[in-house]
C-alpha cells in the first residue's frame, strides 16, 4: 500500500489524480492517509526544511509491513551535501525504506486553467513515481523518457512521462513481488 500523507492542504482531486497514477504504475492500493503537521524542527536557518529530519520529525501514521508512505509538502526542502555539492531536490527518499518526502516547490504552479492543472497533476505524478521508485530500490534511470530518470537533468523534456520504463517496471514488479505482504 501507497499511503500519501500531506503535510498542508492540498486540492481533493490533485490527491485522487496522484493516488490514480501511483496505482497505474505499481499495482499497489493508494490512498490519502490524513495530513500532519510540517515539523518545525526540520527548518533550517535559510527558511527551507530538511528533507531527512522531516522524515524523522513528522508525527508518524498507522502502516503495515511494506507500506510506503509519501509526505507531500510545498516547503523547499533541502538534502545533504555529496562530493559535488548539494543536488536540487525535488524529493528525498530513504532509499529502500518505507518513507519519501515530496516537495512541490520546484514543480510549475498549479493555474487556474484545465491545461495548468493537468501540467501540474502530471508533473507531481512524475515526480511521486520517483520517490516511491527510490523506496522500491529503483536507481536513476539513463531514459529520459523514464520517471526514474533525475529531475535535474538537462535531457529531462520539458513535459516529462510519468511513467517507468520497461526496466524499471520489471525491477520494481520483483521488489514489490519479494515483499513481505
Amino acid at each position: 500500500m501507497i499511503r500519501i500523507v500531506t503535510l498542508e492542504p492540498y486540492d481533493p482531486e490533485d490527491l485522487a489524480a496522484l493516488s490514480r497514477t501511483l496505482f497505474q504504475a505499481y499495482g499497489l492500493g493508494t490512498e490519502h492517509a490524513g495530513s500532519k503537521p510540517l515539523p518545525a524542527e526540520a527548518e533550517t536557518n535559510d527558511g527551507r526544511y530538511d528533507a531527512a529530519r522531516i522524515l524523522s520529525e513528522v508525527e508518524p501514521i498507522k502502516t503495515f509491513a511494506d507500506d510506503k508512505v509519501l509526505y507531500l509538502t510545498s516547503a523547499p526542502i533541502r538534502v545533504k551535501p555529496g562530493p559535488l555539492g548539494e543536488p536540487p531536490s525535488w524529493c528525498y527518499a530513504v532509499f529502500g525504506g518505507d518513507r519519501a518526502v515530496l516537495s512541490t516547490g520546484r514543480i510549475p504552479a498549479r493555474g487556474a486553467t484545465e491545461a495548468s492543472i493537468e501540467d501540474y497533476r502530471q508533473r507531481l505524478a512524475r515526480e511521486a513515481i520517483h520517490s516511491v521508485g527510490h523506496l522500491w530500490e529503483l536507481h536513476h534511470c539513463y531514459d529520459p523518457r523514464c520517471a526514474m530518470h533525475p529531475s535535474w537533468s538537462p535531457n529531462l523534456p520539458e513535459h516529462p512521462e510519468q511513467h517507468l520504463c520497461t526496466f524499471c517496471r520489471e525491477k520494481s514488479e520483483r521488489r514489490i513481488r519479494m515483499s513481505k505482504t
